[in-house]
């Protein structure tokens, strides 16, 4: 807290927060809004401050979450994990995707033939356009095909992404179904025209919709 004594005297151990649209003061220790904050005591107060706001303050949504979490993952083996691992599990890795794993364990439908990946050119071009994206890129893609940013703990290979054929070449943008990690292209005429497109509707994409 960069304040000088003087702005230190305007603060006491309290928070103002907003309650059904009245904005009321919580006391963030026992007789707090008698407390002034000084220099001597202003880390006591951005300690229970910061545990206001993250832990007290939502203690009550978190509960519901909490009980719900513990049903579904709780147990002893739990406790052997660490709070990296946990996340890991539960969030996914933010490792470098492997676009060559992606790419091999992809799955097609719609297409002449039931494998285009090297007979059907839009199919070459998207793989070649991620594969040369940028890290930012190929994670806003992975984001609109599937929900997540991120990979399956257990590695690219496990995330099946299946790539669908809408029809020739038109001037529409490429549909994701992220219940599915499902993406529909069209047969677009050149890779200028895919990437064109593609990116358009990464970019600018929110929800299931588009801005």
């Amino acid at each position: 807290m960069k304040h000088t004594l003087e702005d230190l005297a305007e603060y006491h151990f309290v928070v103002d927060t907003d309650k059904y649209g009245t904005k009321v003061q919580v006391p963030l220790c026992p007789s707090g809004e008698n407390k002034p904050v000084t220099n001597a005591n202003r880390r006591e107060y951005v300690d229970l401050y910061v545990r206001y706001i993250l832990d007290t303050a939502v203690k009550r949504q978190f509960e519901p979450f909490k009980r719900g979490f513990y049903t579904v993952c709780g147990g002893n083996a739990f406790s052997l994990f660490r709070s990296e691992e946990i996340e890991l599990l539960v969030r996914g890795s933010d490792e470098p995707l492997d676009i060559a794993s992606l790419r091999a364990v992809a799955e097609y439908d719609g297409w002449t033939d039931g494998k285009p990946d090297g007979t059907e050119p839009v199919v070459s071009w998207f793989w070649e356009s991620i594969q040369q994206a940028t890290p930012r890129d190929q994670r806003k893609l992975l984001l609109f095909v599937t929900g997540s940013d991120r990979i399956p703990a257990m590695g690219a290979a496990s995330l099946v992404i299946k790539l669908t054929c809408l029809g020739d070449d038109c001037g529409r943008y490429p549909i994701a179904r992220t219940c599915f990690n499902l993406l529909s292209l069209w047969r677009y005429e050149s890779r200028e025209k895919l990437e064109a497109m593609l990116w358009r509707a990464v970019h600018e994409s929110e929800g299931f919709g588009l801005k």
